[in-house]
């Protein structure tokens, strides 16, 4: 009798435990979704000037967390209903987005060095085939604050030499470009690469804390599973 009390304790605090991680993983899921639909719609203004990007990134966010969503969303029955061959399942499942996870992160550590190395040659490109009714720049310029790629000297050294886009303009309103006082003084790549540089160690913390999380459910799930096919032999016996 003593034991069956002690595996229903176990089995309470289990289902307890894995209760509250799914409701965490599910909060993840959907940050996760939102990072991706942001990077999917908005980010990419400014990553795509770089050719080391790769634009099925954002895709393969949005999926994973969709994915999480989903999932982890009708995993709160499982629990509930604290079905054994469920509960495997669903640790299968977590352990199946662990490995996802630790390929996203390994990305995200290698594109780090890759991307200050492709992004100067990306905005030199895009300065050389600027074209105004495309606004990926001007929005770039206008947003970081920046002209250019090292400066705004850069759009005189073209050829043909091109006129500083009105982007570049500190107070648009007042504003003639030829008056280089008027527009921003450094470059994008400069402030871009400073803005990654100085967010990457959150990134990559974020990116491996988040990949760790499903291995944990796992292990709640399936060391819940394995209980309750063991008090049910108990019962039995």
């Amino acid at each position: 009798m003593g034991n069956q009390f002690k595996s229903v304790a176990v089995i309470a605090c289990l289902k307890s435990l894995l209760f509250i991680f799914n409701i965490v993983f599910w909060l993840t899921g959907l940050s996760i979704l939102i990072v991706g639909l942001w990077a999917e719609y908005d980010l990419y203004k400014y990553m795509e000037l770089s050719p080391e990007f790769s634009g099925t990134a954002p895709l393969v966010i949005i999926g994973i967390a969709s994915l999480i969503v989903f999932l982890s969303s009708f995993a709160f029955s499982c629990i509930i209903q604290g079905q054994p061959v469920l509960l495997y399942m669903y640790g299968g499942f977590l352990a199946c987005i662990f490995m996802m996870d630790v390929g996203v992160s390994a990305s995200v550590v290698c594109y780090r060095d890759t991307f200050a190395k492709g992004l100067q040659d990306g905005l030199t490109q895009t300065i050389i085939n600027y074209d105004p009714k495309k606004t990926n720049f001007d929005f770039a310029q206008s947003t970081l604050q920046c002209c250019g790629v090292a400066n705004y000297s850069d759009w005189m050294r073209l050829s043909p030499q091109r006129v500083i886009p009105i982007s570049c303009c500190i107070d648009t309103n007042h504003c003639v470009t030829a008056n280089y006082s008027d527009v921003y003084q450094r470059g994008c790549y400069e402030i871009i690469v400073e803005y990654i540089t100085s967010n990457m160690n959150i990134i990559i913390g974020v990116a491996v804390g988040t990949s760790l999380l499903p291995l944990v459910g796992a292990l709640l799930s399936c060391s819940l599973a394995n209980y309750i096919k063991k008090s049910k032999y108990d019962s039995i016996e």
